[in-house]
């Protein structure tokens, strides 16, 4: 039977990691009525969709600092203080309105996601080592991924009573509030209770990380985080302008296309482990890359709302494998002094790939279209993936070489 203190921990940490990535997508399905609203708002084509993606940049400048302040004044005072940030910068929606403070809000609540996620990433990587190390950040991405689709249906449930109901979802933060206060624990703190909190020796507390950082490395992790939230943040900043002119009008219907993908991305999240085994970090960054360009392919393609579905689909099986990758790739580049910081990097890489994407996709949807711009990203993220593929040659080619003058 498992201790249920271990249970605990794993699930609050888990359950602090779902507040996070898909922190901004949550109101994604009231976007087209948010920008009905404020339709007299000069530049509201842009504003509108910055309601959604302004998080992302924030998070990005809060992110270093946070990093900073993990490793200085310690992970769970960040993540505590994140956890409020969150339920008051993101239920601004509610009582707002005018789109400028609607704006101020979205910029807190991307500093309380840049403290949450900084700091709840850097914990597991305290927290845990090696095979459990890696399950442990498959479990997370999948929990951000199926966090991500209980708050998109909710958020597109509550859009069709009002485009201001999906701001109610982010109080679901201070439910959570107890456990980030009772359950988690500083890592400098290896007491044996403690150490078994986590499971046993093999999970201890005290942080193991390599003394050197191979910064060539670890820029690799930063252009992947990048380049797959510019692509990944295309689907709900476009689709639901897609499905609209499919003829498909309900917010609903958009939130469940993005919560498939998500739930997608959930199932090859708790693979990671295995897929892992079988591919070098690179190399699983070019398999991942290479299904997002084939499941963009086929939302170029769709004409209807199903082929639509199956295509996010398949994307979705290549964002699940990437995110974990990300995480873990950079725990064993990161030496336990300098993780906070060096997550605070991956933090602002994720997060400034989002507010890039709809700078990126919105000049080729006004030139191409809406389906061409996915087709169009398709063809970038192939590249992305084929650069990934020659550098998992290299990368085997250089194992190969140390196992031989062993």
């Amino acid at each position: 039977m498992r201790d249920p203190a271990r249970l605990a921990v794993r699930a609050t940490v888990l359950c602090s990691a779902a507040l996070t990535v898909m922190a901004g997508a949550t109101i994604s399905p009231s976007l087209p009525a948010l920008y009905d609203h404020f339709a007299d708002t000069e530049g509201v084509e842009v504003l509108a969709r910055m309601v959604l993606t302004l998080p992302a940049l924030f998070i990005a400048l809060g992110s270093p600092l946070a990093g900073f302040a993990v490793d200085r004044l310690g992970r769970k005072p960040v993540i505590v203080c994140g956890a409020l940030l969150y339920v008051l910068g993101g239920t601004t929606g509610l009582y707002v309105d005018s789109l400028s403070a609607l704006l101020i809000g979205r910029a807190v609540l991307g500093l309380a996601v840049a403290c949450v996620m900084t700091g709840t990433v850097t914990l597991i990587g305290d927290y845990y080592r090696g095979a459990d190390r890696g399950r442990m950040m498959g479990n997370m991405a999948a929990s951000m991924s199926w966090g991500g689709v209980v708050f998109v249906l909710l958020g597109g449930a509550l859009a069709e009573l009002h485009w201001r109901g999906p701001f109610g979802v982010y109080m679901i933060a201070l439910g959570l509030l107890p456990a980030l206060l009772l359950v988690l624990w500083e890592p400098d703190e290896p007491t044996p209770e403690r150490a078994g909190r986590a499971g046993g020796a093999s999970e201890a507390p005290t942080p193991d990380g390599p003394v050197h950082v191979r910064w060539s490395l670890v820029g690799l992790v930063y252009f992947a985080a990048f380049m797959l939230n510019v692509t990944f943040y295309i689907v709900p900043t476009q689709a639901p302008f897609l499905l609209r002119e499919m003829g498909i009008v309900a917010p609903f219907a958009a939130g469940f296309a993005i919560a498939a993908m998500n739930v997608a991305g959930g199932v090859t999240s708790l693979q990671f482990g295995r897929l892992r085994a079988v591919f070098s970090p690179p190399a699983l960054f070019g398999l991942s890359f290479g299904m997002i360009a084939i499941g963009f392919v086929g939302v170029w393609a769709a004409e209807e709302q199903v082929g639509f579905m199956i295509a996010l689909l398949f994307a979705g099986f290549g964002v699940g494998a990437t995110f974990p990758n990300i995480t873990n790739w950079m725990m064993t580049l990161a030496p336990p002094h300098l993780r906070g910081r060096l997550v605070g990097g991956t933090t602002m890489s994720i997060f400034l790939g989002q507010f890039v994407s709809p700078m990126f996709s919105q000049p080729l949807v006004g030139w191409l279209g809406q389906p061409a711009t996915f087709g169009v990203t398709a063809g970038v993220v192939a590249l992305v993936s084929a650069l990934f593929w020659g550098l998992a040659m290299v990368y085997a080619r250089g194992a190969a070489a140390r196992a031989r003058s062993l």
